[in-house]
């Protein structure tokens, strides 16, 4: 039964225990009218409509506040109007955002010759035939050894298939009356050709997805990188099934693949250290991807706060979580503003990797990334063909990547680096209630920084205006943000190339080489000074958005603004790079993880 409240409470429900029979609780409706704040006492127990992580999140409480204040806009007195919340009771909980270590089949180093293996498939790599030559594929000295035990099988199928090992291309055939079922070719291209390992594991990923478990062997051959493989390996072979429902067939939600990868052969000295690496790498990279793929009504605020405190916990990262009355508390006008028309509550994540050599010279760094969870635009609302508002839950791609990365380096400890994760968390929405950004409003950051808003849908450079000073907050003396931030940025580089502005040489230099050897592509854009021109505004110290002409420049200079002097800063512009449209290289449909494996590597190598 529903009944309206006379004074609104903060309303505590504990789920499904001592509720649950009095409620037959897996099948009763529950409709609140008023309430202030709704919290379930275990957040998985329950999800609503609009979800997070059951209904505490929706609600913008943990499990552990439930009973804690409510959001600093209604304690100013602005009672809100019901009924504006209905939930439905469930029995089961939303699909897990959490962090997981366990990505995919377990990789190990084995010295086992490839001719001597026994299992499920055995994967060879073999070299294109220079152009022009003529004659059979060279299997190479160890494809011709596994050939032999096979009594010439690979070399038939080579011949019968026209198989001519261009990069990226593979194909696979049974085995009969052998200790291997299959074998899998992997084409890595002419030998003049440097080869492109992560390519090369994607590519085994593709024949080796329908395996219903046993172990793969990738046989190693001269010139093999290792952590590249294993991370194209693993990060091809990942697929995202949390959101499968009841009309999905158990068998198609299961987990396909092989459960154990072995890398065979005379691998490189280092080779160990090299899986882990791929290993932890691959883990954040997933970790973001599966934020990015999460539903708005999942991947809420306080969702991706949760996210981020329960990953930090269990990888020894230290977590700071500031409400919003701890924002207002420092200023954050400018990243408040952005999510004052949301019910559900903005969350600051503030997450740090101490080196256990910490010391007065230890190189400190920020990444900061862009959190909006859900962007409608505001009242510049994202309307029309090609406004692409059913595809704004990739919005907070910018903070996936930063806590992906955190995942990572957590995981590698390098030595001799302090880093800062920050991520300003909030929904871009639209609202009656007082506070709601409208066009036209002057705003103030962290810094005093007056800003007049005249595009609400111009919202993430507003949010990583206070992150960005946060993040300075902390004595970091480089800092990268990463953020889905300017349409122009997708229509200057496409979909396979992140723009990157800064203010720095040596921090470009830095983040080109770290991302050829991360192999996700930057490119560096100018940051034309007198375009600043088009900021200027009237009445405030500057507005957010300036002419279309140069959006993506004018965005990154907005950004400059609210950088120290003495601070080497990279803006990152990932809204062409978040989000695969369709299946490539390492990256199934859906969220990319976009510079994770860019970001690690230059922390660690500096």
């Amino acid at each position: 039964e529903s009944r309206p409240w006379t004074d609104p409470p903060i309303m505590a429900l504990t789920a499904p225990g001592e509720a649950a029979a009095a409620m037959a609780w897996p099948r009763v409706p529950l409709v609140l009218h008023g309430v202030r704040r709704v919290g379930v006492a275990r957040a998985g127990a329950a999800s609503g409509i609009a979800g997070g992580r059951g209904l505490a999140q929706f609600a913008g409480l943990s499990a552990a506040g439930c009973l804690g204040a409510a959001s600093g806009r209604f304690r100013r007195g602005t009672a809100p109007r019901g009924p504006f919340l209905r939930c439905v009771a469930t029995k089961e909980g939303p699909p897990s955002l959490d962090f997981r270590e366990d990505i995919g089949p377990s990789v190990e180093t084995c010295p086992t010759r490839a001719d001597s293996w026994g299992g499920e498939a055995l994967v060879l790599f073999l070299r294109a035939a220079a152009e022009g030559a003529e004659g059979p594929l060279e299997l190479g000295r160890i494809g011709g050894a596994v050939d032999k035990e096979l009594n010439g099988a690979i070399a038939e199928f080579v011949a019968e298939e026209s198989f001519d090992a261009k990069e990226g291309t593979a194909k696979s055939f049974r085995v009969f009356g052998a200790d291997i079922k299959r074998v899998v070719l992997v084409g890595l291209g002419p030998a003049e050709k440097k080869a492109d390992w992560r390519l090369a594991g994607a590519s085994a990923a593709g024949q080796l997805k329908d395996l219903k478990g046993g172990s793969a062997g990738l046989v190693c051959v001269d010139g093999v990188e290792v952590q590249e493989l294993t991370e194209g390996l693993l990060l091809a072979l990942h697929t995202d099934k949390r959101f499968r429902g009841t009309k999905t067939p158990e068998k198609e939600k299961a987990g396909k693949g092989p459960v154990k990868v072995e890398v065979l052969g005379a691998f490189p000295a280092g080779s160990g250290a090299a899986v882990e690496k791929a290993q932890a790498v691959a883990s954040g990279v997933i970790f973001a991807r599966e934020l990015v793929n999460g539903s708005a009504n999942y991947v809420t605020p306080v969702g991706l706060a949760e996210a981020a405190a329960d990953m930090a916990k269990r990888l020894g990262l230290q977590c700071e979580i500031l409400d919003e009355a701890a924002c207002e508390a420092k200023g954050m006008g400018s990243f408040l503003a952005v999510g004052a028309a949301s019910e559900i509550p903005s969350q600051l994540i503030h997450l740090t990797y101490v080196p256990s050599d910490a010391s007065e010279s230890t190189r400190k760094v920020g990444i900061v990334g862009k959190g909006v969870t859900f962007d409608s635009g505001g009242y510049n609302i994202k309307a029309g063909a090609g406004s692409m508002i059913e595809m704004m839950k990739f919005d907070m791609g910018g903070a996936a990547a930063a806590l992906g990365t955190a995942a990572t380096i957590a995981q590698l400890k390098p030595k001799g680096v302090e880093v800062h994760f920050v991520v300003a968390a909030c929904e871009n929405m639209i609202s009656g209630k007082p506070g709601a950004l409208h066009p036209g409003d002057i705003i103030t950051a962290m810094d005093g920084t007056t800003i007049e808003v005249n595009n609400t849908d111009a919202e993430g450079r507003l949010t990583l205006a206070d992150a960005l000073l946060f993040s300075q907050e902390q004595g970091v003396k480089e800092v990268v943000d990463i953020a889905t931030l300017t349409g122009a940025c997708i229509i200057a580089l496409g979909e396979g190339i992140t723009g990157m502005w800064s203010n720095s040489d040596d921090l470009v230099k830095s983040l080109e080489a770290a991302s050829k050897v991360a192999g996700e592509k930057v490119w560096n854009m100018p940051l034309e000074e007198s375009y600043f021109e088009g900021l200027k505004s009237d009445f405030a110290d500057m507005k957010n958005t300036g002419p279309r002409a140069g959006g993506s420049i004018t965005a990154a200079l907005f950004l400059q603004k609210f950088i120290q002097k003495d601070v080497k800063w990279a803006h990152l512009d990932i809204a062409g790079t978040a989000w695969a449209s369709k299946p490539q290289g390492v990256n199934p449909v859906g969220g990319t993880g976009s510079m994770v494996r860019t970001l690690a590597e230059y922390i660690t190598k500096g």
